[in-house]
């Protein structure tokens, strides 16, 4: 065989191996991604193809080292990414790190049901297809004293650095896809359970409750909701009436340091400040402060978590986390009404005093999946995820439903709370950017995105009982705060009397 032909043998077979894949796997990423017009089916064949050039790349460069390794590579890849391309194809499941939790933490006969026969013959027909591809590599023999063995080499290293370098630009969109996703999200299931597990000093000498009033604390972290569009704030549309009526005290001057939710959770949950912001990555949260003073705590987690913030979320005494099969790349509804049968569950449980932190989707991006079809009340709403395809308006009409749904979430939460003595803390991560300066959504740096929706509400058991606070937070209802007042507010909130309570930075003193 010519030196000619084992080249074009080569790199005809892993274009072979990289379209097999990323037309029976990596495609069912893409089937409910929105598409309005031609542009955006571009849009969709782009990241297709880059994805499928990765591939090719990738695969080029294993196959250099043998072929019974290569085989069995390809094969254990065809098998995992089967088993994925099926949940996606039946039930729109994507793999995150909620998942693994899953599969590793809980009953192994909860995993075994999701075991069934069109899954097994599934997998076993695709696999094997993938097998017979793969010993293709067989029919040629790589010339490493070639110039052309070199140039495609060094073309393949090329593209693997440029889309796959650690946080480049092309490399989340690339790694959270079949079938990269399986090795990205295992590395990152690993880190999180390292960094769960890692040991942080608790940090108050002492914690104890002022007195046993069964006070129960719900502290609920938005996602990207801006004071501006909300009408209790002063916007025109009505996108609050719920909360409005039932007597919540907004604070629409609340500055976040941070404009994306890596950085702004960890902020706002712990004692960090401007000044000392890497306490966020070495203390524990204000929900240890709790388990300190004896208070039962539970985390509802709505969002998937990130080694940032997952610290955070475990330390409470019961964790349970909804939606575990959604990630920003799944576009179907992915809502925070899912949380409340867990949220009244507990609240069934009647303990004395508890301590509730819920972590909500809110109004990430993209917003129409964010809110329920009975929410959809300002239109016409996007129907492109690419923001320049869509109207200026769209956007603003989508992301208003999903202020309006978040009203109808948090009156949720507060109805049942409302003849016990309780006291709600709704604090925002960040803001979003509709526009201004030209600039959308946020995680980049607009004055706007600093700017975050807060707000409180208290029982009327709560302020008969602490008169105090409420007259406190009313002072403080017009002032300017930083998102630091989280952690101190919460603590104050429950009543609990701690050295790490800095009462100048509670809303409540």
């Amino acid at each position: 065989m010519t030196q000619t032909a084992n080249i074009c043998r080569w790199i005809g077979h892993m274009i072979l191996c990289a379209l097999y894949i990323a037309l029976t796997y990596t495609i069912t990423d893409f089937l409910n991604t929105p598409i309005k017009s031609f542009s955006d089916i571009v849009f969709v064949l782009l990241h297709w193809s880059t994805i499928t050039i990765a591939l090719f790349a990738i695969l080029t460069l294993i196959s250099l080292i043998n072929r019974y390794l290569f085989s069995a590579i390809y094969t254990i890849s065809c098998f995992l990414s089967a088993i994925l391309a099926y949940f996606r194809y039946t039930i729109n499941f994507s793999f995150n790190t909620m998942i693994l939790d899953i599969v590793f933490q809980n009953d192994l006969v909860v995993s075994a049901d999701m075991i069934t026969i069109p899954l097994i013959i599934w997998v076993i027909i695709i696999s094997i297809i993938g097998y017979f591809i793969s010993t293709y590599r067989k029919n040629y023999i790589i010339n490493f004293q070639s110039l052309t063995t070199y140039i495609t080499i060094t073309t393949a290293l090329t593209i693997s650095a440029i889309l796959l370098y650690p946080n480049g630009r092309f490399t989340r969109p690339i790694c959270e896809r079949i079938p990269f996703n399986i090795i990205n999200v295992t590395s990152k299931y690993i880190s999180q359970r390292q960094e769960i597990k890692s040991e942080r000093p608790r940090q108050c000498k002492y914690a104890n409750i002022t007195n046993q009033d069964s006070t129960i604390v719900v502290v609920v972290i938005g996602e990207a909701l801006r004071p501006a569009n909300m009408s209790i704030n002063g916007y025109l549309r009505k996108t609050t009436p719920n909360i409005e009526t039932l007597g919540v005290v907004s604070l629409d001057s609340v500055f976040s340091d941070y404009v994306y939710t890596n950085r702004s959770v960890p902020h706002l949950m712990t004692r960090a400040t401007s000044a000392n912001p890497e306490i966020a990555y070495t203390e524990r949260s204000f929900i240890d402060v709790y388990k300190a003073a004896g208070i039962p705590t539970t985390t509802i987690a709505n969002q998937d978590a990130e080694k940032p913030y997952v610290y955070f979320i475990n330390e409470a005494d019961s964790v349970i986390r909804s939606n575990q099969t959604k990630t920003v790349y799944n576009f179907d509804k992915w809502l925070d009404e899912d949380v409340l049968p867990h949220y009244n569950n507990i609240l069934q449980e009647n303990h004395k005093q508890q301590l509730i932190v819920i972590h909500t989707i809110g109004s990430h991006w993209w917003y129409n999946s964010h809110y329920s079809d009975e929410y959809e009340i300002f239109k016409p709403t996007m129907r492109s995820r690419i923001v320049s395809n869509c109207d200026s308006m769209e956007i603003v009409n989508s992301y208003d439903n999903t202020v309006l749904y978040t009203d109808f979430i948090v009156s949720e939460i507060i109805k049942p709370l409302q003849n016990k003595n309780a006291i709600m803390i709704y604090l925002s991560d960040h803001g979003e950017s509709l526009g201004e300066n030209n600039l959308w959504l946020h995680a980049s740096e607009s004055e706007i995105m600093h700017h975050t929706a807060a707000m409180i509400w208290m029982s009327e058991k709560y302020i008969k009982l602490y008169p105090n606070k409420y007259k406190a937070l009313l002072l403080n209802k017009t002032q300017k705060h930083k998102t630091d007042f989280l952690y101190h507010t919460a603590i104050d909130a429950g009543n609990i009397k701690s050295d790490v309570l800095d009462s100048t930075l509670s809303l409540l003193d």
